[in-house]
């Protein structure tokens, strides 16, 4: 199965890159804005800045008042999110096509100048703390990503906190501070265009033109935190207690960073462990064994490194966290041992397959898919080759993934388990 999507990319001289994906299939067009700066680019005193900026730009620009910005797109018809991760954030925009050159205006007004008050601050502030009690604090299970975080890394390296940072640095944040992160990564050198839908190559290039060309250009350097393998940690044990009626265990293993070859294995052990009902782990786990309710795989990929992990949650309050991770760790043996079933890899490549092209049906597919493309391979032309990637990822570079990184004994393993009565 291949991929064709037609594409064009150029630079503005401010740095700007654009690219340009035309799709006439329905009258809408998607910006997406990618700035390359995420959790990872912060500093140990001053975490959660990436994703309290991705709040912080819904809360007025220079000539965008606070609370118009969800109004002018609503009003045209459209609808916009965002999110941030370890390695960027970015910015969506859905649009009916004849109102394409608000949403850039919007977009550009956000990069043009840092239109932040205390207000918006404070406000966002309160926002974050509110999402940090409800997605973490007050969450079943929602605490064992920042206990695996940690333990999974030195305290010197930014992978070792999640991006929506520590409640602390949330509370201390200043008006100084927002102004210094904004100068240092809301840049045109550090960001990307993507504008996908029922647009031409010309007109596309030309607007992205007229709306983000004078905005002007920088030559401070941006500041980039170094990675080393001296910063990932191994074999560690973290036991979290929670209001939690059953134990789960979150077992995971170190891996290379989005742009190496071994990802591709990396995602394809994942589904083949932990990935449906036909999955190793639930049928040993769940259907077998009939110790977990639940239980997947998943590799998050990261741009200097990687973390595969794999879940089991309890089937019921005697099935403790020991016996969990003993058969998770029997079956990273076991598929070592034995090797793989040819169907096992056919029904992973068609699922992988299947949910690439799934996601680039839509104009806002295509548009995010570019984003993380332009900035995490610096290649948007990736998308195009990504899903023949998977499909030339053989059995033997599997195994050779297996034997290279799943080794128990450096396992960073995060047990969640009930309070005791």
């Amino acid at each position: 199965m291949s991929i064709n999507i037609p594409l064009e990319e150029r630079f503005l001289e401010n740095g700007l890159r654009i690219v340009i994906a035309p799709n006439h299939r329905a009258p809408l067009a998607c910006v997406s804005i990618g700035y390359k700066v995420g959790s990872k680019d912060e500093t140990v005193d001053k975490t959660g800045f990436a994703h309290l900026f991705e709040h912080l730009m819904f809360d007025g620009s220079k000539h965008v008042h606070r609370g118009e910005y969800d109004v002018y797109v609503s009003k045209a018809g459209g609808q916009c999110n965002a999110y941030t991760s370890y390695d960027q954030t970015i910015y969506h925009e859905e649009l009916p096509i004849a109102s394409l050159e608000m949403g850039l205006w919007l977009e550009s007004d956000r990069m043009l100048e840092c239109g932040v008050k205390p207000i918006g601050l404070e406000t966002q502030q309160r926002v974050i703390l509110e999402e940090f009690s409800q997605v973490i604090e007050n969450q079943p299970y929602g605490r064992w990503r920042i206990a695996q975080s940690a333990a999974a890394f030195s305290p010197d390296c930014s992978y070792s906190w999640e991006t929506i940072g520590k409640r602390e640095h949330i509370i201390a944040a200043t008006m100084d501070d927002v102004r210094e992160f904004y100068d240092m990564y809301y840049r045109p050198d550090n960001a990307c265009v993507v504008i996908a839908g029922d647009i031409s190559f010309d007109k596309g290039f030309s607007l992205a033109e007229r709306y983000f060309g004078e905005i002007e250009k920088r030559h401070s350097p941006i500041r980039r935190n170094t990675f080393s393998s001296e910063q990932k940690c191994y074999g560690q044990h973290s036991i979290v207690t929670d209001s939690v009626p059953l134990a789960a265990v979150y077992i995971s293993f170190h891996c290379d960073g989005v742009r190496s070859d071994t990802s591709l294995s990396a995602d394809m052990y994942s589904g083949i462990m932990g990935s449906g009902r036909s999955s190793r782990l639930y049928k040993a786990l769940v259907d077998e064994a009939q110790i977990a309710s639940t239980v997947w795989a998943f590799a998050d990929t990261r741009e200097h490194t990687s973390l595969l992990t794999l879940h089991a949650t309890a089937a019921n309050p005697d099935i403790t966290a020991d016996t969990l991770a003993e058969h998770i760790y029997h079956q990273v043996e076991k598929l070592q041992k034995d090797g793989l079933f040819a169907h096992e890899m056919e029904k992973t490549r068609n699922s992988v397959a299947t949910s690439h092209a799934a996601a680039l049906q839509t104009s806002s597919g295509v548009a995010d898919a570019l984003t993380n493309y332009v900035l995490l391979w610096d290649d948007p032309h990736e998308i195009n080759r990504s899903i023949d990637k998977y499909f030339s990822v053989s059995d033997q570079a599997v195994m050779e993934f297996s034997e290279k990184y799943m080794n128990p004994s450096q396992a960073i393993r995060t047990d969640v388990v009930p309070v005791k009565q």
